[in-house]
């Protein structure tokens, strides 16, 4: 009866809670959200994933927000999707200049928050025009991003 009367609670004020039976093992084996800032040859671009393992397609209009000027390595900025929400971050001034997997920024997008790193450049789709459009920063949840060892899928999280 108790659990009932905090689910409701919960439900009504949109705090989400875990299934009693739900252990943190079957928590960190949920798909990860991802935002990836993406250079596309001609533009920058945020691309939203629900499921980070399906960072290899285009995410839809609603799931991605062109960035007008770059990323602004050094400051904060922000951009809306599609969808409506606004992705905030910030990334170090030598953002651009770090290895691969090091934490270079934070993010939020007014539902999570976080933590951003310097990406391998890797394609993740090919845009309408014929534009490659390649990960430069990805920024995990830290919904799932703290999960098990709080390590960020073999990232380093390091940030200052």
């Amino acid at each position: 009866m108790q659990f009932a009367k905090i689910a409701a609670i919960a439900l009504l004020s949109g705090v989400g809670l875990a299934a009693p039976s739900e252990s943190l093992s079957a928590l960190s084996k949920r798909a990860r959200e991802s935002v990836h800032l993406a250079f596309c040859q001609t533009y920058y671009a945020l691309d939203y994933y629900a499921d980070d393992t399906k960072d290899n397609v285009f995410p839809g209009n609603n799931n991605e927000c062109v960035s007008n000027g770059g990323f602004h390595e050094g400051s904060s900025s922000s951009c809306t999707f599609g969808s409506g929400v606004t992705f905030s971050w910030f990334l170090s001034s030598n953002a651009a200049s770090a290895s691969q997997g090091t934490q270079v920024g934070t993010g939020n997008n007014g539902f999570h928050s976080f933590n951003c790193f310097r990406d391998d450049n890797h394609a993740l789709y090919t845009d309408g025009n014929g534009h490659a459009c390649q990960s430069k920063y990805v920024c995990f949840d830290l919904v799932l991003g703290m999960l098990g060892d709080g390590k960020e899928g073999g990232f380093k999280s390091s940030f200052v």
